[in-house]
């Protein structure tokens, strides 16, 4: 007599029925293409729309994958940080590969594991950004989808002295975009920090570790702290905005490209 599937899945120690279980990713991709991570009526191209498609046709079930961070429009990421839930047999591994496969080239699930119990995606300690600037007179050719050109000299001990400044809990609201309608807006930020990559290199890189970003933050206090390297403000300037709470007062909003989500930490 042949077995029956039910008593191979038993044999196997296998639930006859699948069981919904929650799963943990971190994800890396370029966001040149995409208007941002976020779930969009389409036509609209996200990194959120594309993952859930191919998770789906995976697993056979519509899908939800919920990130911590809303990544703007043509921001990268190497650490976003998100969930879903799901009814499979598949092993965590070779359901990151079978996903994998079936994802575009610009987006990369690098890690999936069962998430722990309580486990709170939009939970995270802190959070690191990393911003690339080309600081010469010939835009970059190779690299130019993930850094900002700008062909001003540059007063790094300026910037940095600026950065210093941005380290403690301030209230944002002068550094936070139109469209952020969150009701608070106090940060914490742990490191900030500016260097060139090497010598005499023009790769110039703005770090920053928060808690937590507002909409528009990062490229905003880049903004700011290009206008200071220019010699336009002192890095004492820094503390006068955070204090003013007005937008005007703070530098432009620093493009897209030049930004990348590093990594999320729980």
């Amino acid at each position: 007599m042949e077995p029956t599937t039910t008593t191979v899945l038993a044999a196997a120690n296998v639930p006859a029925e699948p069981v919904m279980r929650r799963f943990r990713m971190t994800i890396a991709y370029d966001g040149t293409a995409y208007n941002g991570w976020q779930r969009q009526p389409e036509p609209a191209l996200t990194v959120q729309r594309e993952i859930e498609k191919a998770a789906g046709s995976v697993v056979s079930h519509p899908v939800t994958v919920c990130g911590s961070s809303r990544t703007d429009q043509g921001v990268h990421a190497l650490g976003q940080v998100a969930v879903m839930q799901s009814t499979t047999y598949l092993e965590p591994e070779v359901l990151r590969r079978a996903i994998n496969s079936r994802l575009p080239a610009d987006i990369l699930i690098r890690t999936l594991d069962i998430a722990p119990t309580h486990f709170d995606v939009f939970m995270p300690v802190s959070k690191r950004y990393r911003f690339l600037i080309w600081n010469d007179r010939d835009r970059p050719v190779m690299n130019r989808q993930y850094v900002y050109h700008y062909y001003q000299p540059l007063d790094l001990a300026a910037m940095q002295a600026a950065c210093e400044r941005f380290v403690g809990t301030f209230d944002y609201e002068a550094f936070r975009g139109r469209t952020d309608d969150r009701d608070n807006t106090v940060r914490t930020i742990f490191r900030c920090s500016v260097h060139r990559s090497r010598g005499n290199s023009p790769l110039v890189i703005f770090s920053v570790e928060g808690s937590g970003f507002l909409y528009h933050m990062v490229r905003t206090m880049v903004g700011t702290v290009l206008e200071i390297g220019r010699g336009h403000w002192k890095p004492e300037r820094i503390s006068d905005i955070i204090a003013s709470k007005d937008r005007q007062q703070a530098g432009p909003t620093a493009p897209a490209q030049g930004l990348c989500l590093q990594w999320i930490r729980y």
